[in-house]
């Protein structure tokens, strides 16, 4: 946040709107803001905007969010993200506005602009965005400790509770798995976007068979969207996992197998830090994805591409880029090798 963005905050804060319209990584990455915010203005309802449904799922159970509204602002066009925005607005303007708005790192300045004007903001704070710091995670927490000095890394987190659990041990159970006694190991294919080339599910597949050939004991699980599971089903023809739970678990429930497992692996994406905030060992696959947007914890391994156009802290793909030669460059070898350190 720019000294010329901090005004003066009332001593008494009755609404809180906080907006992160990225993927569900990008709300895991804000959470400690929504932390920071509970422990200094308790009595305060926090209301967050988000845009991906899986971010509303899970923080629409959390306790530091008493409301979470989903607006898909970046499927729309500029006007209809204006016209989407004054009708969420008016609700706020006659209940008598909001007294604070946080505003997640990288997000859009005319956005910022627009829900101030629409929902009727009186102030504003704008996390920071790399590189004044090097990691999203660490824009994050530069906006948390400034509302709260208590703040620290081990306020990300990601809901979990006793139902959690427990939907997790009834859909291992029918694969005759054990969430609590068997090793387990987790693969999340994610979805492949246009400024994400996803490695190929054959290389996955290859990976979980160099495991089981390297004589590391583990039951392989696949988490991810049904379209993720589907695709995986097609490539995975000799069965090498021993469930395929992808699309049939709350998000919830996929974070606590996260938290039981003894290694995850898998394509850039919001599982990748679910992943990191239960501290799941976790071997990421960034072919071309900024460094700055890895996730938490201490216990991750990025592997990125070798080439020269995907080095460094922000690589750019290339506009006239037609064949991800970015993702040929990383073998099923590479991700077992990043493996191997977990296993031994």
């Amino acid at each position: 946040m720019n000294k010329s963005e901090r005004t003066a905050i009332p001593c008494e804060v009755a609404r809180i709107l906080v907006v992160t319209i990225g993927g569900l990584g990008d709300a895991i990455l804000f959470s400690p803001v929504l932390k920071a915010l509970r422990a200094r203005y308790i009595n305060a309802e926090t209301h967050l905007l988000v845009a991906s449904p899986l971010a509303q799922e899970a923080y629409g159970i959390c306790q530091e969010v008493d409301k979470t509204t989903l607006l898909p602002l970046n499927s729309l066009n500029k006007v209809r993200q204006t016209i989407e925005l004054i009708r969420f607005g008016i609700e706020y303007r006659l209940k008598g506005g909001i007294d604070i708005g946080v505003f997640a790192t990288g997000l859009n300045r005319r956005l910022v602009a627009l829900l101030k004007i629409t929902v009727g903001i009186r102030n504003i704070f704008l996390a920071p965005s790399p590189p004044e710091y090097p990691t999203d995670l660490l824009c994050n927490l530069s906006l948390a400790s400034q509302l709260y000095k208590g703040a620290s890394e081990e306020n990300f987190f990601f809901p979990t509770y006793p139902e959690s659990f427990q939907e997790a041990r009834n859909a291992l159970s029918y694969f005759g798995i054990s969430l609590d006694k068997d090793n387990l190991i987790i693969v999340y294919p994610s979805s492949e976007l246009p400024h994400r080339p996803r490695l190929e599910l054959g290389k996955l597949v290859k990976s979980c068979q160099l495991i089981k050939e390297g004589g590391f004991p583990g039951r392989f699980i696949v988490v991810g969207s049904a379209g993720e599971g589907i695709e995986w089903d097609r490539y995975d023809t000799n069965n090498m996992i021993d469930a395929n739970l992808a699309g049939k678990l709350s998000i919830s429930a996929v974070a606590a197998i996260f938290s039981k497992a003894s290694l995850s692996f898998g394509n850039d994406g919001g599982l990748m830090h679910v992943a990191g905030v239960v501290k799941c060992p976790s071997v990421v696959i960034m072919t071309n994805t900024p460094l700055s947007y890895m996730p938490p914890g201490a216990n991750v391994k990025a592997i990125h591409s070798r080439l020269s156009c995907c080095n460094g802290l922000y690589p750019k793909r290339p506009k006239r880029c037609t064949i991800a030669k970015c993702i040929e460059d990383i073998t099923a070898e590479d991700i077992y090798e990043g493996c191997r350190e977990y296993l031994l």
